[in-house]
């Protein structure tokens, strides 16, 4: 009930704290309804026009203004939606305790990164030989029992 109530105050919600953590959150659900807007864009609604009993040129001018207000819509709410999800002080705090413990993250250096990503490679590799070893010797056993 917190949040569906949250939804309809206008007030922000510690606005000096977590900023870059909640814009880019913001951002996040932002591209997130463009593009269920955009995809809303691509849908054939002349079923909704078939539905209405319209047919010809009705439903021929009723189905491009449908699927825009239809897009328009989604849109509106995903930017009403964004920014009011960043102000619910529950989410907020949460966003703001993340940005402060990704201050608090030592971050790899170059070296490090490249040493690491080849014991992952390294490591990847064996298992993937290991498998494929697994893997021949069951096809092997399969062949002789005469399951395959």
């Amino acid at each position: 009930m917190g949040l569906f109530k949250e939804l309809f105050r206008l007030r922000r919600y510690k606005v000096s704290q977590g900023r870059l953590i909640r814009r880019l959150t913001m951002a996040g659900v932002w591209v997130m309804f463009a593009t269920a807007a955009w995809k809303c864009t691509l849908m054939d609604f002349t079923w909704v026009a078939r539905w209405m009993g319209m047919s010809g040129e009705a439903a021929s001018a009723f189905v491009p203004a449908f699927t825009f207000s239809m897009a328009g819509m989604i849109l509106l709410f995903g930017l009403w939606f964004g920014w009011r999800l960043i102000n619910w002080p529950t989410f907020g705090d949460f966003l703001i305790a993340v940005e402060a413990e990704m201050a608090k993250v030592s971050w790899p250096g170059r070296d490090e990164l490249k040493s690491s990503t080849v014991v992952v490679l390294a490591v990847f590799l064996f298992l993937a030989g290991v498998l494929l070893i697994y893997d021949m010797i069951l096809i092997s056993i399969f062949k002789v029992v005469g399951i395959q």
